[in-house]
């Protein structure tokens, strides 16, 4: 079976307090094809860095995706590190170069040779169309292995490592067994009690869970992978009812909605609407909501209120109250 290697190339991402946006995307795909994913690797905006990390994915790995270094700027330069790996050279691609051009003139916007270098590949590689942007990816095929470059922005990696990439790993590795994930949101539950729900599956034959806790929510996914004398129809069932019970009303979805999409179900099922009256939180919660689609068939607004003469006087919290209780209380709330 195949393995993944993820390189996260940008000298900002060696910040540890920098979030990687683009991991999880890519982790989501390969775990629909089976591919395990067996490094992640963040590396310095430098030819000599990337081209060396390049090389010991490629040695450990036979699929190797890199996000980030591709655009106009100087210190993009993840095509220069694969071509220096490779013992080839860059070439401007046309067909891209008029793509480039046509994008920035419905923009307004000149073709200068800076925006030019968007359209370079290295030599001998399957350029992968950018729906989302300007910088095109490419894919090569080092010793039989497959690696494939693409953009930084999460957006443009996204729809690049699911509409170009995801398909052309189908066929280069024919043989993968059928993967399905089953992914649970999980709310308002410490790590530790959560954990309970996945103990009895670490261990299981064609199994393989992870957590991933964030404020308040916590993500779960059980990667199920058919073999021979595997009932994947009945070992899905049976993860979605061990869930559903250990989880309870914890449980937000088993299918990866997030809690702002299960409200939105749950407020359209009742035909309800919702709104928003915020103070430490800054407009989060109206945010959250805000941000799925069709939200304002029932988000009707919010309001941020963070000074005490704000709550009082936009949000007709009695003045009494506030004196003698304190904002951050559950009286005010």
């Amino acid at each position: 079976m195949p393995s993944a290697a993820l390189l996260l190339i940008g000298t900002e991402l060696l910040d540890p307090a920098k979030t990687d946006a683009n991991g999880p995307a890519a982790r989501e795909v390969l775990d629909s094809l089976g591919v395990p994913l067996r490094l992640t690797v963040r590396v310095e905006d430098s030819v000599e860095a990337i081209a060396e990390a390049m090389r010991s994915a490629l040695a450990l790995c036979e699929v190797v995706l890199t996000s980030g270094g591709l655009g106009p700027t100087g210190d993009d330069v993840t095509r220069e590190a694969a071509a220096s790996l490779l013992g080839t050279g860059l070439a401007e691609d046309p067909g891209w170069m008029a793509v480039v051009e046509a994008r920035l003139r419905e923009r307004g916007r000149p073709l200068s040779a800076i925006s030019r270098r968007q359209a370079l590949v290295v030599e001998g590689a399957e350029v992968l169309p950018n729906h989302e942007g300007l910088a095109c990816g490419c894919l090569l095929r080092p010793e039989g292995r497959l690696m494939a470059l693409m953009p930084g922005v999460p957006h443009e990696f996204r729809a690049m490592v699911r509409r170009e990439v995801e398909p052309r790993l189908r066929r280069a590795f024919p043989g993968l067994p059928e993967v399905r994930v089953v992914r649970a949101v999980v709310a308002g539950l410490p790590e530790a009690d959560a954990e309970e729900a996945l103990k009895g599956w670490y261990g299981r034959p064609g199994v393989t869970p992870a957590i991933l806790p964030h404020t308040g929510v916590i993500d779960m996914s059980l990667t199920l992978r058919g073999g021979e004398g595997t009932d994947l129809d009945a070992l899905e069932e049976e993860v979605r009812v061990s869930l559903t019970r250990d989880l309870g009303s914890h449980l937000v979805s088993l299918d990866g909605a997030s809690l702002e999409q299960a409200l939105g179900e749950a407020l359209l099922e009742r035909g309800w609407t919702v709104a928003a009256a915020e103070s430490c939180t800054g407009g989060l919660a109206a945010h959250r909501i805000a941000t799925v689609p069709g939200a304002s068939r029932y988000f009707l607004g919010g309001v941020t209120a963070y000074a005490n003469e704000a709550k009082h006087h936009l949000l007709g919290v009695p003045a009494a109250t506030l004196e003698a209780h304190g904002a951050v209380s559950e009286a005010v709330a």
